[in-house]
């Protein structure tokens, strides 16, 4: 049976997650439930799909991903089944999607409910998690809805440049407050042309791309591009968003010269 996996911004305070689990085990007691996280901050969906996009590959083809972060972004929300390099994909069409999938998905779907239903109060149990089930159980994805041919694909993720600067913004900072960025490696390089540059993080400059943290003394600011592929900005061995007041959303800006 395939695995179902878990990314929310419910928190493991209260009781949704286990009402999630619940809603699947009471379907099928078998199923294999991995929680990815529930602790991406409330409603931020570029933190969610920037998590997705670093696992879900590393799951088994045919794992079935539910992401319920900010589902009911607006007063009509759109919910979607997407299959995509072998993974099923589950949540709101909030824009997570075009950002956590490298590819455009192979089949969007959009899942079918009665718009003033009470299934709309809580889609991660009472929408998202019966879809799981009808997969799980070898259910065909044509019979959850309508196909679609496109989802929603937000610009204001994407970094900015010009012939001589990049400006990127923060995606997501994680437990030892590293901050990763919305700039992958190959649109650096096709900038850069081998170029000098200063990298601007709140007045903080930084001259170097380094192989890894240890390239500098504890306590130095360095830039990497990590193992996703975006460039991360962090401190060895220390907290570079406390230190230096960083959030996601803020920019960081590239100049070459």
């Amino acid at each position: 049976m395939p695995i179902i996996t878990l990314t929310t911004d419910m928190g493991t305070s209260g009781y949704y997650v286990g009402s999630v689990k619940a809603a699947i085990l009471s379907k099928l007691p078998t199923a294999t439930i991995i929680d990815i996280t529930h602790h991406i901050r409330p409603f931020h969906i570029s933190s969610a799909a920037f998590v997705i996009r670093n696992v879900y590959n590393q799951f088994p083809q045919g794992t079935i991903h539910i992401v319920s972060v900010d589902a009911l972004n607006n007063r009509a929300p759109r919910f979607l089944l997407l299959q995509a390099e072998g993974h099923y994909f589950i949540g709101a069409d909030n824009g997570l999607f075009s950002l956590a999938l490298a590819k455009q998905a192979d089949k969007a779907i959009e899942i079918g409910f009665a718009p003033n239903s009470p299934l709309s109060t809580f889609p991660a149990r009472d929408v998202f998690a019966p879809v799981a089930c009808h997969l799980a159980e070898g259910g065909s994805p044509d019979v959850i809805g309508k196909e679609v041919k496109d989802y929603l694909r937000p610009t204001a993720w994407q970094p900015t440049y010009d012939a001589n600067s990049i400006t990127a913004v923060i995606l997501y900072i994680d437990e030892y407050g590293n901050c990763i960025c919305n700039l992958d490696n190959s649109l650096f390089t096709q900038v850069a042309k081998d170029r000098p540059f200063v990298i601007d993080v709140k007045g903080y400059g930084i001259e170097s791309i380094s192989r890894s943290y240890s390239d500098h003394p504890n306590g130095e600011i360095v830039a990497v591009f990590s193992s996703s592929g975006m460039l991360e900005i962090a401190i060895n061995h220390g907290n570079l968003a406390e230190l230096i007041g960083l959030k996601e959303g803020d920019m960081v800006k590239i100049n070459f010269v």
